[in-house]
């Protein structure tokens, strides 16, 4: 979106070039950044932390997903990187990579339209400077219904197929028309795919009412160590003043889990996901999703 002025906590406003993006300074203490379109209701939330101090010399890779889905956007961390995202370089099979936005020690990408799944090699450069080559898997969804629509109480499959690795892979599965179909497991959930050569997973729906439906499908990485507890809590502390009388208790618990020691991420997440589940509105909505998200993907 070119042209569009950005306003950010504080005030700080900034308008995006011909690429839709703009170049900011982030807040030098941490906590939670809030940017919101001038005149709209789309919004984004970001945990500001400090950097590591001190930080190391040249380009280095801390974090990255092994598995990356062709379709959808993946992080990269480490250090070293510009907050120009042009001055970054993200290769992926030799072919360039897009890289949507950029800070000194993250950039979120977008593989190139010309990959097709399998095995491939990331490499990010910086000023002609590279940590080298790390061997990644490149994988799409090939989804079929064994029928469009679901008459009331009427019973239906989707079938996901997972291309470009026979590896099992835990996927989020999204009910988007829930007055139309209910699935199987709830609106909201994580199901394992099969593995082997005909690696896929099964989604049961049933019929609610006429219409088209929509089901959502993302891969969640497999885990690498401790979630960032805190910056989820930092999301949920923010949600909390806009919960509705009735989700009050209900934040405020996973709050507790967060901070309990050692913290209880694991009851937090499923919590979180029962509370999604439910489809909260507006900014509400938002920052439960990215405390769950920050709980599923760190």
């Amino acid at each position: 979106m070119p042209g569009a002025t950005v306003e950010f906590t504080g005030g700080v406003r900034v308008t995006t070039d011909a690429t839709g993006r703009a170049t900011f300074a982030a807040p030098t203490e941490p906590g939670v950044l809030i940017a919101r379109i001038a005149g709209g209701k789309v919004t984004a939330t970001a945990t500001v932390v400090p950097l590591p101090d001190p930080l190391p010399d040249g380009v280095t890779l801390s974090d990255f997903p092994r598995v990356i889905t062709l379709s959808d956007t993946f992080h990269v961390r480490g250090t070293g990187f510009r907050g120009e995202a042009e001055a970054n370089r993200v290769l992926l099979r030799d072919q360039p990579a897009l890289i949507l936005a950029a800070s000194p020690v993250e950039l979120v990408v977008q593989s190139g339209p010309r990959l097709a799944p399998g095995a491939g090699q990331l490499v990010v450069e910086v000023t002609g400077r590279s940590p080298g080559p790390a061997a990644v898997t490149l994988v799409a969804f090939d989804v079929n219904a064994d029928k469009a629509q679901l008459a009331p109480r009427e019973k239906g499959t989707l079938t996901v197929r997972i291309l470009g690795t026979e590896q099992r892979l835990m996927l989020e599965v999204r009910n988007l028309t829930p007055n139309v179909v209910t699935v199987s497991r709830g609106n909201l959930h994580r199901v394992v795919s099969s593995g082997g050569t005909s690696n896929s997973a099964v989604v049961n729906m049933r019929g609610k009412n006429e219409g088209e439906y929509s089901i959502s499908l993302r891969l969640i990485p497999p885990a690498a160590g401790t979630p960032d507890v805190e910056a989820a809590r930092q999301q949920l502390l923010l949600a909390l003043p806009m919960a509705p009388s009735d989700w009050r208790r209900r934040v405020e618990r996973v709050i507790r889990r967060l901070e309990k020691q050692p913290p209880d991420y694991l009851r937090a997440r499923d919590d979180l996901e029962r509370l999604l589940a439910k489809y909260p509105e507006g900014e509400f909505g938002r920052q439960l999703e990215a405390a769950w998200r920050i709980l599923i993907y760190r």
